[in-house]
């Protein structure tokens, strides 16, 4: 597929530059541009088979236990786990400083971008809302109402309320394991280990579970290849930390949180701690695609 679409570009850019003028520079133009063309599709095509080799290797890396386990990477985790501090969590308890990560300085920023582009087009069709309203300027008015919305959303912690609805039977023994639990934050994302329940929240939503129905646990690290209208752009690994946990109804939940490379192993060695395993917690591989399509206003 590539080389058919390099080869129709090329052919079309040296037919159109060379029959719409009979100049040096179009003569010379006619050439460059198909080579122009050529190289950056070939530039392309061997990154991403530079990303498929590398992801192979760290497959059969992860596969086989060698990861995580070199000599250098374990001094870097442990000079990491030495100077490493828990998040300090709010003395007012666990509902202030649930709502607390969501009242952020990312998403204040987040709000009050949006509700600018939302004032600004208010002002720019006030006067005459229906001869000057085109199609750029409605996307934009309702992109900026609905990303507001969501902004107060955020900022008003909706996500941790329902959460605190949906546990209130067991709220005063949530909190109890989240005040003396330890704390991971990452902006609005992070996980609270406590003695005898684990909760993850993130911008969305916010979920808890007990340690003793926990079935299994361990570290994932995702390898995403993103691609813009087809065209490889790049491959962005993430690790995180998966949690597979008995249902009250005797089903099975997964739940996972992003984190650094570090900070999974960390979760881990301590999660390792409160199920009394002396063996390592499992390391799974995956691999996922996102396609980002260009949009045209």
């Amino acid at each position: 597929m590539i080389i058919l679409v390099t080869a129709v570009l090329s052919l079309t850019a040296f037919f159109v530059t060379a029959t719409i003028t009979d100049s040096k520079i179009g003569k010379v133009l006619s050439f460059v541009i198909p080579l122009a063309i050529i190289a950056v599709s070939v530039a392309i095509y061997m990154a991403e088979l530079r990303a498929i080799k590398q992801n192979d290797a760290i497959k059969m890396s992860v596969e086989s236990g060698e990861y995580f386990s070199s000599q250098s990477w374990r001094q870097a985790y442990l000079n990491f786990k030495t100077q490493y501090e828990f998040a300090k969590i709010d003395p007012r308890g666990m509902r202030a400083d649930m709502l607390r990560n969501y009242r952020n300085p990312p998403t204040y920023l987040y709000f009050l971008f949006f509700f600018t582009i939302t004032v600004v087009f208010v002002c720019i069709l006030m006067p005459h809302p229906i001869e000057k309203m085109t199609q750029f300027r409605f996307m934009m008015l309702c992109c900026g109402i609905l990303c507001s919305g969501d902004g107060l959303r955020r900022l008003a912690g909706i996500p941790a309320r329902r959460w605190m609805k949906r546990i209130k039977a067991e709220y005063r023994d949530v909190e109890a394991s989240y005040n003396n639990g330890r704390l991971i934050r990452s902006w609005s994302s992070g996980l609270n280990i406590g003695t005898d329940y684990i909760v993850i929240f993130n911008p969305s939503r916010v979920v808890s579970f007990r340690t003793a129905d926990i079935v299994e646990a361990g570290r994932k690290v995702v390898r995403e290849k993103q691609y813009n209208d087809g065209i490889y752009l790049q491959t962005e690994q993430k690790y995180k930390v998966f949690f597979i946990v008995k249902g009250s109804t005797g089903d099975q939940k997964n739940y996972e949180v992003e984190l650094n490379v570090f900070e999974c192993e960390l979760v881990c060695d301590e999660v390792r701690e409160l199920l009394d395993r002396r063996s390592e917690l499992p390391v799974s591989y995956e691999e996922a695609i996102r396609e980002d399509i260009t949009t045209q206003v």
